[in-house]
């Protein structure tokens, strides 16, 4: 499971016709500072500036799609059935 923190962005895009949920491709994309470049598409979402942390991108692509950027992401894995680890790294 993964949780963002710190959004700077989000948009959500579920057509009236979909009943269920499912997902087609998932990415989450590490957004450098200055001066490293950013992805095609990445500065349609946040404006760049000396200073801004770096960030990550995630975009989950199916019938509804889901695209944010945010500066803390946190990573829940499963050790076992009754167990779970939390990763969390903070960007910014």
């Amino acid at each position: 499971m993964l949780s963002l923190s710190n959004l700077d962005h989000v948009s959500v895009d579920k057509p009236p016709q979909i009943g269920g949920s499912f997902i087609d491709e998932i990415s989450l994309i590490h957004l450098p500072v200055l001066p490293h470049p950013w992805p095609v598409g990445a500065a349609d979402r946040v404006r760049r500036f000396d200073g801004l942390c770096e960030l990550a991108w995630l975009q989950i692509v199916g019938p509804a799609e889901v695209d944010a950027v945010a500066s803390i992401v946190t990573v829940y894995t499963a050790m076992s059935d009754d167990r779970a680890s939390t990763v969390q790294s903070h960007l910014c």
